[in-house]
Parts: structure tokens; sequence; C-alpha cells
């Protein structure tokens, strides 16, 4: 039986597309043969090329000695300009997301000759902000859980199991036709079945931008709220103050999200954000671990969204006001 050939490139294969990415070239197939393909900082690229990529998880450690790592798309270009059959079938964009439109400049030609490019970052919006550079039906979002840490270059750490959901950003399924003879709907199951093969258990979704703006009001009352305080997770939920400011956080963005016809699903947001501070008692969510790092944050892409979008539906939201500018002003301390 000759095995499906699938290419597959990480732009900005940090914690979470090193995890991703390190799974799916874990895999051994009896139907697909994967080519994965990492783009990244030097340091980080140097070991994979040396000593390959290491996933540590709880009980044990992996190892991955078939990833391709590059520091440019340099060296893939050349290979587009010499065979024009060339192309990754999926194209991950998984750098921080205020990084999102440059690397979507830089890698312009490698977006140009890939059938699907996919959104694994957190936030909302930035399906927006990729169409501006992709056609809108080669465009899928990715929402998960997982938790991914890069230690040290080579090395990623599986901190949290959760799950995984993918769908178009932009194309809704026609539940008058059979999905299965829509040619982007296929691609869509691959895309779950290596990722189910790799570790990564995945759902298709109708809604995926509604899955990622409910991942961001759990973002919304925990991330910053972390970062300023330092504390875990799970610590936030026994202080009263500020499981209540947690709690009106989320409030004022449901609201703005309502506001601007978002579909949401029947949840008590408020209580899903408490039982995953629960559930990751002793995290330290991305947002602490960029401030204690002394990095930028992607606080525009959460809280300071929301603040955004509320002025665009003339709604005050002052909690999500604070927690962006104490975040904007925790940022310039560490500069």
């Amino acid at each position: 039986m000759v095995k499906k050939k699938l290419r597959i490139g990480f732009i900005g294969a940090g914690s979470i597309g090193s995890l991703f990415g390190g799974y799916l070239a874990s895999i051994d197939s009896e139907d697909y043969l994967l080519e994965v393909s990492f783009f990244g900082m030097k340091e980080h690229i140097d070991e994979i090329n040396k000593r390959g990529l290491k996933i540590h998880q709880e009980t044990e450690v992996i190892s991955i000695n078939t990833i391709k790592a590059y520091e440019s798309s340099e060296a893939i270009e050349d290979i587009i300009r010499s065979d024009s059959k060339w192309y990754f079938d999926f194209l991950f964009f998984s750098t921080k997301t205020y990084d999102l439109k440059s690397s979507l400049k830089e890698y312009k030609k490698l977006i140009e000759s890939s059938k699907y490019i996919i959104i694994l970052q957190n936030g909302i919006g930035n399906e927006d902000l990729v169409q501006q550079f992709v056609s809108k039906e080669k465009i899928i979002r990715i929402v998960t859980s997982h938790g991914g840490l890069l230690k040290e270059p080579g090395q990623v750490y599986h901190t949290g199991q959760g799950f995984t959901k993918i769908g178009f950003a932009f194309l809704k399924p026609n539940k008058e036709q059979d999905n299965n003879t829509i040619p982007s709907s296929k691609d869509l199951e691959v895309l779950k079945e290596i990722l189910d093969l790799g570790g990564i258990k995945t759902e298709i979704v109708e809604d995926i931008i509604q899955a990622s703006w409910e991942k961001v009001f759990v973002n919304i009352g925990i991330n910053a709220l972390g970062a300023l305080t330092r504390l875990h997770n799970g610590a936030l939920l026994e202080d009263k103050v500020l499981k209540r400011l947690m709690k009106e956080a989320i409030n004022e963005a449901v609201k703005v999200a309502k506001l601007k016809n978002i579909r949401l699903s029947e949840v008590d947001y408020v209580e899903l954000a408490y039982s995953v501070a629960i559930n990751t008692y002793y995290n330290k969510n991305s947002m602490l671990q960029d401030i204690l790092s002394g990095r930028k944050t992607e606080i525009d892409f959460f809280n300071g969204k929301i603040v955004k979008l509320a002025k665009e539906v003339r709604m005050e939201v002052p909690v999500n006001e604070i927690l962006t500018y104490l975040i904007k002003g925790l940022e310039r301390s560490l500069s």
C-alpha cells in the first residue's frame, strides 16, 4: 500500500508549535508519510538539527529526529523555484499573535505554495488579519487547551492535557449536502486524523470562531490577573476580590461578544473559567510566563481586544480596560 505523503510546516515553532509539530513528526502510520519542517529561533533550530526534538511528558520523553528545521524560508523558497509542484499541505502559524502580521509578510512565498494555512494561536480576530494575505477558503483555525513550555532549545514540555478543536475560519458546512463530497471537508478530516494519530485528540466543529471566543473568555478571566499577581491559576480563586474581578472581566467580554453578534452556547463562562483554574491549579498561565521571562504579552488579543471591540459598540468595560493598561505598564517596566 502506497502511503499518502503530507508536507507540514510550522512558522514560529516555539512552545505550542513544537509540541504539535513534534507529535505529528513522531507518527508511524500505515497510511501517511509525514514530512515536518520547523521555522524558528536559531538556538532551537540548531539544537533540533543536531540532536532532534525531545517532548517531555509526565512519565516519558519522546525523541524525534526526523524534523527539518530552518531559521528562515530561503532554503524552501529555492526548492519552490526549482519545482513548481512543491507545496505544503498544511502550513501552521504558531508565532505569538503580535508577530502574526510580520510573519505573514516574511513567509509570503511559502503561503502561496501551501494548500491550507492553519492558525495555531491564542486570541480572537486573528483570521481577519490572515485573510488579508490568504484566500478565505484556505484558512483553518485550531483552538486548543493543551499546554506546552519550551524550557530550553530542543526541549518542549507537555505541561497540560486538554481539548483541541479545528474548523474553517470562514467556511460553514452546508447541512443539506454530504460534507464528504466537498474536497475541503475531506482535507479537514485528514487534518483531524493525523492530529489524532499524533495523540492530540481533535474535534471538528462547525463554528471555530465561537470556539475561539469561548477559550478567550477563560483567558480573559485568568491570564492578566495571574500575570499581575504572579499567582498560579488555582490560587486566584482563593482571594475573594480576585475571584470577583475574574467574574466581572468575563461578564464584560460576554456582553461585548453578544453585541458583536457572536454566536455563543448556553454555557456559564464564569464557572467554566473557575473550573479551568481549579483543573490547572499549579499552572503559570502563558501571560505570567511572558512577564516572568521579560517578554511582551498577548494582552492586545485578550482583554485589550475586548476594550477595542467595546468602543465599536459604545460599551464601557472598566475591568478589562484597567487590566489591559496595568499589563502594558508592567511590560514597560520590564523592557
